[in-house]
């Protein structure tokens, strides 16, 4: 058999979660894949590191020549026309135009559908050229007014071409699934639960030594609050630091707030209230942070936080616990599933709950250890290797 994947965003420097989860789902179909199948990675430049350390069935076929955006549609959709595949898979929802009938395909979550406001309405395209323009144009006449060139709408009109053209839907918790029968005419069994999990290196360390090393290098030298992910407003970073804010009035003792992680849609609004807040020495934006060093700063916060609007899954909860690091994180949704018992649940919306956790869980050392038991019990339930197992089982179907 054999098996096309879209590796371009497992190849990307900054993963995050999505790119992580195409990451490892790839690394361990390498380790299960039958030496019968061959199995042909696409990207846009060569794959790096260990995704570039291929078995003798594994091929990397790069796809770089122009145009440079709309990857998927173009080069992508061109390939799978000259050179056809019997199954096509792709770790996050955008399929290409043109594609084999047996496609299958991850949508992580549908917020897009249900926050609009949260992402951006930035047009896709080269910026400041006049081919951003055509696109736009293009883009209306050819979707009869319907969607427009921007990211927002290309999430929403690639998620309804995967879920009316791929063969099989993979999604990655109960909640998602839920949302998108909720919000699609679509047959239930055509759409596979299969959890995302965290890699191995997130994990308890008893170097402190070498905790306190990472801590010097980012000068954190009270004890610390720690937030990973994206710095916008769909993982709620404002409400985020005005709760931490509100916990400090309230509080004597001295902890800072650390947020690591690159800009997002809204980074604005969020700069704007650190600059202008009486604790912005106390709140450290690190900025994009190398996976392996993020084990030691969970491992040295006092507690995760993590109170987004809306996921479809949750990677850093699991790597928080696996770090034994207590977390907070929202009462809504996937956040709720994948915590289960392991986390402390507060409204994501609601301030005074947010800071009310943090104090908590600082005051309550008996809460905060059965906190951490549990995380560890529960991060047993997720792994890559059970993750990769079900999705090429699903493909090879």
């Amino acid at each position: 058999m054999l098996i096309g994947i879209d590796a371009s965003r497992a190849n990307v420097d900054k993963k995050t979660g999505t790119e992580w989860y195409a990451y490892y789902v790839i690394q361990e179909f390498k380790k299960i894949a039958d030496p019968n199948d061959q199995f042909i990675l696409y990207s846009k430049e060569k794959l790096r590191g260990s995704l570039s350390e291929l078995p003798a069935n594994f091929n990397n076929k790069v796809l770089n020549w122009p145009p440079k955006f709309l990857w998927t549609q173009i080069r992508l959709a061109w390939e799978m026309l000259v050179h056809k595949t019997d199954a096509l898979f792709v770790p996050a929802h955008t399929i290409p135009l043109i594609h084999p009938k047996n496609t299958v395909t991850t949508l992580h979550d549908i917020g897009f559908e249900e926050y609009h406001q949260l992402y951006s309405p930035k047009d896709i395209g080269p910026e400041n050229t006049a081919i951003k323009k055509i696109i736009k144009i293009l883009v209306i006449i050819f979707t009869f007014g319907k969607y427009s060139s921007n990211e927002l709408d290309y999430h929403r009109w690639s998620a309804r071409l995967a879920l009316k053209h791929a063969k099989r839907i993979i999604t990655v918790s109960i909640f998602s699934k839920e949302k998108i029968l909720e919000k699609f005419p679509i047959n239930e069994r055509k759409v596979s639960i299969i959890p995302n999990a965290y890699s191995p290196i997130y994990r308890v360390i008893h170097d402190q030594d070498k905790i306190n090393a990472i801590k010097n290098e980012y000068n954190l030298t009270e004890p610390f609050f720690l937030y990973i992910g994206r710095q916008e407003e769909k993982k709620n970073v404002y409400k985020l630091i005005q709760a931490y804010l509100n916990f400090k009035k309230q509080s004597t003792n001295n902890f800072q707030l650390v947020l690591v992680g690159d800009k997002g849609y809204g980074y604005e609004k969020i700069a704007k209230l650190i600059s202008s807040s009486s604790q912005k020495n106390n709140i450290k934006t690190l900025g994009w942070v190398d996976s392996k060093e993020l084990p030691y700063l969970l491992n040295a916060a006092e507690i995760f936080i993590f109170p987004t609007l809306y996921e479809g899954f949750g990677i850093p909860i699991l790597e928080a616990m696996a770090c034994g690091t207590p977390v907070i994180t929202s009462n809504y949704g996937a956040m709720k599933e994948i915590s289960g018992q392991a986390a402390y649940l507060v409204n994501p919306n609601n301030l005074s709950e947010i800071s009310s956790a943090l104090n908590r869980l600082i005051t309550d050392p008996n809460l905060k250890t059965n906190l951490i038991t549990k995380g560890l019990q529960r991060v047993r339930d997720f792994s890559w290797s059970n993750t990769a197992k079900q999705t090429l089982t699903l493909i090879k179907e």
